[in-house]
């Protein structure tokens, strides 16, 4: 397979997968010669010193530069000795992935408890609100189109239109996100919870298709999106008591309880393989609103 410029998250998530394997002995030596020669010219084509990079990617930039040098990776043949070589020189990083695998599960449960305390808060202040879930992507066939710094204004420009709280973002009271890349096809995208005053707000798979127009707005026609919002689907979630979308009352316990869950998939310990595999720099990955501000009614005044 070739890759061009433009599918620089995939190139990225190919090389994550295979240091994942080769360190976890998923993936015999052949296949790893042939995986080396198929990805590594495109990968340095793509190497961006601007970017920041997850440790597994690290270890393959290092482990591959001890064993190339100076030689242009045009010229680069991954023959049996230096595949070989890889395979040991990449074990030397080992600690270093699984102390990021550790980092990256503390820092999701410290955004769980942050999460979990901003949901609950929302909801005993308002009777009912309106959970709205979508996931936001790029579509299949234009996926390869966009890098990190496209997802990255995209995902800018998405933040400010929620600030501004116009349109499909009227009546919002609360929201949170979070974004990640996939594990085998390197797909950017963000899950997105956006929570409504259930007095002004009704229709949650309207709003959920209005949020999804505007972020195929927001990418110039690029963008995708996934919605949980159709009858079927909320259908089997209430049949197994996890309806946690749509409206959500105060003083419904179950409703509640499920509500939280399902916010706080956003923030799962358990994904790492889904975590961005390479960042801008400052560049986030989570965030939801704040909770106490001056205009949300019934609470004390902020003191200065």
């Amino acid at each position: 397979m070739s890759y061009s410029h433009l599918n620089q998250p995939l190139v990225v998530a190919k090389v994550h997968s295979l240091v994942i394997s080769v360190l976890a002995n998923a993936i015999t030596f052949n296949k790893t010669m042939s995986k080396l020669n198929e990805i590594y010219f495109s990968f340095m084509t793509h190497l961006n010193s601007e970017l920041f990079y997850s440790q597994p990617i690290v270890a393959f930039i290092y482990s591959t530069n001890a064993i190339v040098g100076d030689d242009y990776p045009e010229n680069v043949i991954w023959n049996h000795d230096k595949t070989q070589r890889f395979i040991t020189t990449l074990s030397c990083y080992k600690n270093d992935i699984d102390n990021e695998r550790l980092a990256f599960i503390y820092q999701e449960r410290q955004n769980q408890e942050k999460l979990g305390h901003y949901a609950n808060n929302l909801i005993s202040h308002y009777s009912r609100l309106l959970f709205v879930r979508i996931d936001l992507k790029y579509a299949q066939a234009t996926s390869h189109l966009v890098n990190i710094e496209d997802f990255n204004c995209h995902m800018r420009n998405l933040r400010d239109l929620i600030g501004n709280k116009k349109t499909c973002f009227k009546h919002l009271q609360g929201n949170a996100w979070a974004i990640e890349q996939g594990e085998s096809n390197g797909g950017l995208h963000c899950h997105l919870l956006l929570m409504y005053d259930g007095a002004k707000r009704q229709n949650d798979w309207h709003l959920a298709k209005e949020v999804g127009k505007k972020w195929k707005m927001i990418t110039g026609g690029l963008g995708g999106y996934y919605s949980y919002h159709d009858t079927e689907r909320k259908q089997n979630y209430a049949r197994n008591g996890k309806l946690g979308i749509g409206m959500i009352h105060q003083n419904n316990a179950q409703e509640v309880e499920n509500a939280v869950r399902s916010a706080l998939y956003l923030t799962e310990p358990n994904k790492y393989e889904q975590r961005l595999k390479l960042w801008l720099p400052n560049m986030r990955t989570f965030g939801h609103g704040v909770y106490r501000t001056k205009k949300r009614r019934g609470l004390p005044p902020i003191s200065k």
